[in-house]
């Protein structure tokens, strides 16, 4: 039971990678993936009680890093921090300019 219980939980996860590649950009894919894994290592790490070290917080912050990069926030926040306040509550409310 536990055997077809892993085969099925990696099905949904090959085909939902599939599914995903269809869809998104083969870079889209790589960062879901890439923190896919990196949840999987926080948890495994919580599970056994193993250290969390300074070069394991390095790759937290890379990972989170290289992912607002590729999502453009820090531009996005630029955008809104240097925008008049009356066009930040158009851009919130959903206004076209």
């Amino acid at each position: 039971m536990i055997h077809n219980t892993r085969l099925c939980a990696r099905y949904v996860c090959i085909k939902s990678v599939f599914i995903l590649t269809t869809e998104c950009t083969s870079l889209t894919v790589t960062l879901v993936v890439t923190l896919r894994k990196f949840l999987s290592l926080l948890i495994s790490i919580a599970y056994f009680n193993n250290p969390f070290s300074a070069v394991h917080w390095l790759g937290t912050a890379l990972v989170f890093i290289g992912t607002m990069v590729f999502a453009d926030v820090f531009s996005s926040i630029s955008n809104m921090l240097t925008q008049k306040p009356e066009k930040v509550a158009d851009l919130k409310a959903g206004k076209a300019e």
